[in-house]
């Protein structure tokens, strides 16, 4: 056995040993060992294996397992622009913190730097976006190389999974030729890690963040254990299941509105309002409702409208474990660990919680009435609404960026409660959302849970569609894709771009209409699709879409984007005439 055969066998041995459960692979020709060994891996039932041509896809597909699972995805690349192509991906796993390691094979360092075929300074290509990265020296025939290995790679585990900072690390090897197996095990006795199965190096450390009364964190902050009667609580992008319950608890004793983002999942909060950026985006209502203390948990800034309560707001307790913590209105008097407990004594102004949900129902009628007069026309707000509708207890929504993860937190924020909502809200790019939804869905019903859907704008979808090529011979999540097509950005048309007074350049540069057969898209990757342009089509496309299985595409005609951005105002107008009558 040559020693690139040797280390790349002694590689995956050692992931195994380390709780790695998935790997993602894109074909190339250096990074052959890896490859095989990890097809053999895979014939013997210890690792599941996802195939993808586009090293983009393939990260993305990685985000999306380990983004459930919890455990390190890995994703193998070859050298040169292979490695290139997983930045997005690592930048995502950075900002969200999630547990990815990146393995890019690469020439052995004497053929660096000469111009040779397919090489690059990739060792370090994504800088500061990693938590470590290890270039690893080319293997030899010497001895001490399977400690070196082994030790290398479970503490490569060990950094993707810190308990107080996970996310992605970067593993480059070079590989020597020969690059395919080939004679005995001569030059090293045995490949063996530790006994029955242990890594070799096993992380025991132990970081634990206590959650404390909140008036015990405002006497230490502000010598006064006072807490102010009108507070609110925000859930932003988070993974903690544990912080839904605390900010239940503390919301609920305190008699406190929450305010979820999509992927916060706050929609079983008791106090858990159902249109509260649209309440806020209402400046009589967010004048007269400025909190006298908000508590924001995790990564927040989905909606411009909250942010500005945020900032307006008395104090700010800011709940993120990351040392990178979350304050983008850089208000925040306090950073904590994990959500605070409920003092054992707090003043309860009732009057305070009643004024934001009863702004909450007549909203809900205004809205209701204003989507639905609106002549039939399909929008975004539409297909928000019936996808959340349609996802099952124990399931999965994946919302994409832009339009589609706003629709969903105005317009179907309680909708789902037992199941799970995320996106990729670490940069909120547009990338690579086919290919997490993916692999989520895959890792979700692995364990056991229940369908996935996804939804998406038309250039999200585009974007990604290589995200839909995988070989025939790998097992499919049963996950629906639905498309908000409007052809092109509509986010756009609701923003200062979008004014008239810029008409004249808008379509060029922000709105580009491809004209794309999405439908036609998605049957070229071998993936069944239909098309459904009223709320009607769309329910019943999505409910036989959800009953056959599979992956399959939905696409939702809606109106032109101009239409929607006019009906989204007719939609706020409405929600303001709805206040002021209260």
């Amino acid at each position: 056995m040559n020693p690139s055969t040797a280390q790349a066998t002694v590689m995956v041995d050692e992931f195994l040993r380390c709780g790695v459960t998935d790997a993602v692979l894109s074909p190339g020709s250096r990074s052959t060992p890896l490859a095989m060994a990890l097809a053999v891996a895979e014939a013997r039932g210890e690792i599941v294996l996802h195939v993808r041509l586009d090293e983009r896809s393939a990260g993305y597909l990685a985000v999306g397992i380990a983004k459930v699972t919890g455990v390190p995805a890995i994703v193998v690349t070859t050298s040169g622009t292979a490695a290139v192509n997983l930045h997005p991906a690592i930048v995502e796993a950075d900002q969200s913190g999630i547990p990815l390691i990146a393995v890019t094979a690469d020439r052995p360092p004497q053929l660096r730097g000469i111009g040779a075929n397919q090489t690059i300074r990739q060792s370090s290509v994504y800088g500061g976006d990693v938590r470590l990265a290890v270039d690893m020296a080319t293997a030899t025939e010497q001895p001490g190389q399977v400690r070196y290995w082994r030790s290398t790679i479970a503490r490569v585990v060990a950094a993707s999974t810190d308990a107080v900072r996970p996310g992605p690390v970067h593993v480059n090897v070079p590989f020597a030729d020969p690059l395919v197996p080939d004679g005995e095990l001569e030059w090293v006795e045995s490949l063996d890690g530790r006994p029955d199965g242990r890594p070799w190096t096993a992380d025991s450390r132990l970081v634990a963040g206590m959650s404390t009364p909140l008036d015990d964190v405002l006497d230490a902050l502000l010598d006064d254990e006072r807490v102010p009667a009108r507070g609110i609580v925000v859930l932003g992008d988070h993974d903690e299941t544990d912080s839904i319950e605390l900010a239940d608890e503390l919301a609920d004793a305190l008699g406190w509105p929450v305010i979820a983002e999509p992927s916060g999942n706050g929609a079983g909060c008791t106090t858990a309002l159902s249109h509260g950026p649209l309440l806020l985006a209402d400046s009589a209502f967010s004048d007269e409702h400025i909190p006298e203390i908000v508590v924001t948990v995790g990564r927040v800034g989905l909606n411009r409208s909250v942010l500005r309560m945020i900032g307006r707001a008395g104090l700010h307790v800011a709940v993120d474990s990351r040392p990178e913590w979350s304050d983008p209105t850089r208000t925040a008097d306090v950073v904590l660990a994990s959500v605070p407990l409920a003092p054992g004594e707090a003043e309860v102004d009732d009057s305070w919680l009643e004024s934001w949900q009863r702004a909450d129902v007549l909203a809900a009628a205004a809205v209701e009435t204003a989507l639905f007069s609106a002549d039939d026309a399909l929008t975004g707000m539409h297909v928000a609404r019936i996808t959340a509708t349609a996802v099952p207890d124990g399931g999965l929504l994946f919302v994409g960026a832009s339009w589609s993860v706003r629709h969903v937190g105005s317009f179907a924020a309680n909708t789902v409660r037992d199941a799970v909502i995320m996106g990729n809200r670490g940069t909120s790019g547009i990338d690579g959302c086919v290919s997490s939804a993916w692999g989520a869905a895959a890792a979700l019903q692995r364990a056991g849970g229940a369908g996935a859907l996804a939804l998406m704008g038309d250039q999200t979808f585009i974007y990604d569609a290589n995200g839909l090529l995988a070989p025939a011979d790998e097992e499919r999540p049963d996950l629906v894709i639905v498309v908000s097509d409007n052809d092109g950005g509509g986010i756009f048309s609701s923003l200062e771009q979008g004014a008239p007074t810029h008409a004249e350049t808008f379509e060029r540069v922000f709105g580009v209409p491809l004209g794309i057969d999405l439908v036609a898209l998605a049957g070229s990757s071998g993936i069944p699709a239909v098309v459904a342009s009223t709320a009607t089509e769309l329910v019943a496309a999505i409910d036989d879409a959800v009953g056959t299985g599979g992956v399959r595409v939905v696409v939702a005609r809606t109106c032109e984007r101009e239409r929607e951005a006019e009906i989204l105002v007719n939609v706020q107008r409405a929600v303001g005439e709805a206040l002021g009558s209260a």
